[in-house]
C-alpha cells in the first residue's frame, strides 16, 4: 500500500469545522486560530514521536501519544484528523501491530490533508 493512498473513510470527515472550532472556544474566534496554529505547529514533534513509539513496538507510549493529541485535535475542530487518532489509540490499546501501522499512516495522512489545507510546511 502507497503512503499516498487513502486508507480508510477518514477522508469523507471535513479536515477542518470552524463552527465545531467556534463551538469549542466559546464563539472566540482568536483563541480558536491560536489553538490551530499550535496544533499545526507541533504536528511535526508529535507524528515524531508516534513513529518512533511505533518503531520499538511501544504500544503503551503510542497509545499515550495518540491520547495526547486528541487532547488538542479535540478543541480544534478537525475531525478527520481527531477520528484517525482514536482510531490509533485503540488499535495501539489493543497491541495490535497491523492495525497500529495503519493506524500511524492514516493519522499521517490526516495531518498532511489539514496541513495542505491550512497551506503550512509538511509535517515531517
Amino acid at each position: 500500500m502507497s503512503m499516498n493512498e487513502p486508507i480508510s473513510g477518514a477522508d469523507d470527515l471535513p479536515a477542518r469545522d470552524l463552527e465545531m472550532a467556534l463551538a469549542n472556544t466559546d464563539g472566540d474566534p482568536a483563541l480558536a486560530a491560536e489553538l490551530f496554529a499550535m496544533l499545526l505547529t507541533g504536528l511535526p514533534e508529535d507524528l515524531a514521536r508516534l513513529r518512533a513509539a511505533l518503531a520499538t513496538a511501544d504500544w503503551s507510549g503510542l497509545a499515550e501519544q495518540a491520547h495526547q493529541m486528541r487532547g488538542a485535535t479535540r478543541y480544534c475542530g478537525v475531525p478527520a484528523l481527531d477520528g484517525a487518532l482514536a482510531s490509533l489509540e485503540q488499535s495501539a490499546r489493543g497491541l495490535d501491530a497491523g492495525a497500529s501501522l495503519n493506524g500511524v499512516r492514516l493519522v499521517e495522512q490526516q495531518a498532511q490533508r489539514l496541513l495542505t489545507m491550512s497551506g503550512s510546511a509538511h509535517p515531517s
